[in-house]
């Protein structure tokens, strides 16, 4: 399995780490203000107006019934979202547009899914990095904040749908914040690996690089990015994963042999669907 600790990658403290189901976010973040409660109802006016415009589209825009190759049974396909400050408001509405009509399309072909989020649970390293600072700041103390993971559908439920109560905790205008890509993957990997399926598949959706400003400032601005780079080798090495990704108005090729650009969040629901139905007819997909 991909190694979160791959070269000489280091944590400075799990302790405040966080895995989380949909629900239990209030346990995190506290309960939503009026103001943030009055944003996730824009929000989800938008998600369901593009969720709409989606089913109204072009077959050829935008595919909205089951995939166009056959998958062959036994398949678990995760879905994770990078949840970064970038992609609050609108394009994180968007993205659970584009996610629930993915997840539809391969409940349709009789695979598993997953949708995962990740992100951290505060700004500016939170308590890892006061920890740090009252330790007087020892050198090169790894990754320095507190990861917030969050499961928004778990790959043994049955239905096609995502509950509309999960969607509205994913449209949460507090949770966006920063983003540690490499362990986000190795965690995603990790619950995929402890599945039945034999056959896996992990897309990522993510509009930028790992950003961590506490972590890159104290451990040198690439530390994440080759992070990342060190689990995806690992990953593609061992070969029980397919892997691929959705780039949004950023190229990561660079990281991610598989992928795709689409320019913006608005195109992320046709290019997401096109994508899975690519991978999923590739040779490394069987």
């Amino acid at each position: 399995m991909a190694s979160q600790r791959a070269h000489d990658y280091r944590i400075f403290t799990t302790k405040f780490d966080r895995e989380v189901g949909w629900e239990d976010l209030d346990d995190v973040l506290g309960s939503l203000s009026a103001k943030d409660a009055k944003a996730v109802g824009v929000s989800l006016a938008e998600f369901e107006a593009a969720l709409t415009a989606s089913s109204e589209a072009p077959a050829g825009q935008a595919p909205t019934g089951g995939l166009k190759v056959n998958v062959p049974p036994g398949r678990a396909v995760t879905l994770l979202l990078d949840q970064s400050g970038s992609m609050r408001g609108q394009p994180m509405a968007l993205a659970a547009a584009a996610i629930v009509q993915a997840v539809r399309r391969l409940r349709t072909a009789d695979c598993r899914v997953e949708v995962l989020g990740f992100t951290t649970a505060s700004w500016s390293g939170g308590r890892p990095r006061r920890r740090w600072k009252w330790l007087l700041r020892p050198r090169r103390p790894g990754r320095l904040c507190e990861l917030l993971h969050i499961i928004y559908r778990d790959g043994d439920d049955d239905g096609r749908e995502i509950p509309q109560a999960a969607i509205k905790s994913m449209l949460r205008p507090d949770l966006p914040k920063e983003n540690i890509d490499g362990e986000a993957v190795v965690w995603a990997t990790a619950r995929l690996l402890a599945r039945p399926e034999a056959a896996r598949t992990l897309v990522v959706i993510s509009d930028g690089s790992p950003v961590d400003p506490s972590t890159q400032q104290a451990n040198g601005p690439l530390y994440l990015d080759t992070h990342l780079q060190s689990v995806l080798e690992d990953i593609r090495r061992e070969g029980q994963i397919q892997i691929g990704a959705v780039g949004i108005g950023h190229d990561v090729g660079g990281w991610y042999p598989e992928s795709i650009l689409v320019q913006s969040v608005s195109d992320l629901g046709p290019g997401l669907n096109l994508f899975l139905d690519r991978l999923l007819s590739g040779p490394t997909a069987q």
